[in-house]
């Protein structure tokens, strides 16, 4: 349970650092709207990753 809990919080920080990345990062290809379109997306999978961690830790506290 710690495996999967330290994954998916590992995850979480990937994507939180990509959002950063894809915001912050000037691309002839992209315009503002579209990196904050992405970035908002990134920023969304960190949410969901994030709630899941607190979710598996509360669940591996019950498990103990």
């Amino acid at each position: 349970m710690l495996t999967i809990t330290l994954t998916v919080g590992v995850a979480a920080s990937g994507c939180a650092v990509t959002a950063a990345y894809v915001y912050l990062r000037p691309n002839p290809d992209h315009d503002r709207a579209t990196r904050d379109r992405l970035a908002r997306r990134w920023l969304a999978a960190t949410a969901v990753l994030g709630f899941t961690v607190i979710g598996l830790r509360f669940v591996w506290v019950l498990l103990i």
